[in-house]
């Protein structure tokens, strides 16, 4: 639809994607988490699919543009897309690394205070079980398998936008805009991620086995984030973990962003692009059990991300065909720092809980006393129990009440700069002279800090102290070059 001010565009868009399939019978299993048996490929009533069902995976899109006048534009969009995953979230060896094809064992004692098994005996080897004329068999406890629903979900984003464009000039123009997404699929960390943790509750008094879900359904799964309406879990004697494909991992992004843009004129252009984020997700750990206990900032996620990228021509000589020609390049990168990835944590920690996240309570200033975590801590880092900590032990048998990644690293600069030199030889061709420098300043940028936070009788002198470079940093490089151009 269009008039003179308005322009709308919609779509509904429906993706069938068929579940995956094996080449031959016998060739592929799936793992049936309400019989703890595998479903062999192609074997008895079971297709080559597995017997998974399938959906017609709708995805609209959305989007209108609104001339306010001249010079002012809204835009706006919305659009679900589907992705078919990878590492065997939909397709892969979530089937070919299974029983009957594969063997995997995953031998786990009671509890982490007792040996899997004696060095000078070994472990027991794993059986192969034969496959019986209705493809169905049960997975044996000790071996490692991967899961997929039975009906086949394939992870999706929700991307939505509204930017306010606005012509300042002839040759500059600026916008604001928000920026979001919803997700649903990966859990934060990968793929999939094992479905028969232990619970923390019973911690002390019961063994770890008994705390899993398939070894005895003395606990079930949370169910929004297994696919189940009331939870899963089994009496099947399982101590092995299982990654589960469920592709029920959720995601949030916010952002408000801001550009400015000056298109080449007068001999510079200019890019400035600031950007205020946030953007949460799950972690795989105790996910299938409490999926909110690790849902907080993602790993990689910075606050406030600044890039400025400018182009001049040099003014000096500029009609001169040997002296002229100059022109210089800077880009620049100015970000806040990355979270302590799950920190910080505290030691001795065992003693407290045998699974999920290992972090304090938060009781003070965790900023008080810091430094710049070279000459002195990056954080508050005295230890738990100790006057002026900001943490405290949480009872036994909880988890600390500290988020997940709820503390931030230094922040990130760096400035790239190239000269280049162009001496024309015909009105088609020319030589170009170039130097380039990455991390023209050869500015350190700093990693995180150690975020193990120190007991009483477990002091750790290296908390809150930086030891390596932030990701991707790099010292200065120079690179020279002659291009030539015809």
């Amino acid at each position: 639809m269009e008039t003179s001010k308005i322009i709308l565009n919609y779509v509904l868009r429906a993706d069938t994607i068929n579940a995956q399939t094996v080449n031959e019978p016998g060739n592929g299993g799936w793992l049936d988490i309400n019989t703890g048996e595998i479903r062999v490929g192609g074997v008895g009533d079971i297709n080559l699919a597995g017997n998974v069902k399938n959906h017609v995976n709708w995805a609209p899109r959305l989007g209108a543009t609104y001339q306010i006048d001249p010079k002012t534009v809204i835009r706006a969009g919305y659009g679900r897309s589907y992705d078919i995953g990878v590492f065997g979230s939909t397709f892969g060896h979530s089937v070919t690394q299974n029983l009957p094809v594969l063997a995997v064992q995953d031998l786990q004692p009671s509890d982490n205070f007792r040996s899997v098994f004696n060095l000078a005996q070994g472990p027991s080897a794993p059986v192969f079980p034969t496959v019986p004329s209705n493809g169905r068999f049960a997975l044996p406890n000790g071996v490692f398998a991967r899961l997929l629903p039975d009906e086949q979900h394939l992870s999706h984003v929700d991307a939505y936008n509204v930017t306010l464009q606005r012509e300042l000039t002839s040759t500059i123009s600026a916008e604001i805009a928000y920026v979001g997404n919803a997700g649903r699929g990966f859990i934060g960390d990968g793929p999939a991620t094992n479905a028969n943790q232990p619970t923390i509750v019973g911690f002390g008094t019961l063994s770890q086995d008994q705390r899993k879900p398939f070894f005895a359904c003395g606990v079930k799964t949370n169910p929004e984030a297994s696919n189940s309406s009331q939870g899963l879990c089994g009496n099947f004697g399982w101590t092995q973990g299982f990654d589960y494909f469920s592709n029920t991992g959720k995601s949030r992004y916010n952002a408000l962003q801001a550009k400015v843009t000056k298109r080449f004129s007068k001999g510079y252009s200019l890019l400035a692009h600031y950007t205020l984020q946030s953007h949460k997700n799950n972690d795989g750990g105790y996910f299938f059990i409490d999926p909110n206990v690790n849902y907080g900032p993602a790993d990689f996620i910075r606050k406030h991300v600044f890039v400025l990228a400018a182009t001049a021509e040099l003014p000096f000589f500029k009609d001169n065909r040997i002296l002229g020609g100059w022109q210089v390049n800077v880009g620049a990168t100015i970000m806040s720092g990355l979270p302590f990835q799950g920190g910080p944590s505290y030691r001795d920690a065992g003693q407290d809980r045998d699974t999920g996240p290992n972090r304090p309570n938060l009781i003070g200033d965790p900023q008080l006393g810091s430094g710049n975590g070279l000459d002195s801590p990056y954080f508050n880092v005295t230890p738990i129990g100790s006057s002026g900590s900001a943490f405290g032990r949480p009872a036994k048998g909880t988890f600390g009440d500290l988020g997940r990644n709820a503390l931030r690293g230094p922040g990130y600069w760096n400035v790239d700069a190239s000269l280049f030199k162009r001496f024309r030889i015909t009105n088609q061709s020319n030589i170009e002279l170039r130097v380039e420098a990455q991390n023209v300043f050869n500015h350190v940028d700093l990693g995180n800090p150690d975020a193990e936070i120190g007991v009483p009788g477990n002091l750790n002198a290296h908390a809150g102290f930086i030891s390596g470079t932030a990701p991707n940093w790099n010292p200065r490089n120079l690179q020279f070059a002659v291009r030539f151009q015809f």
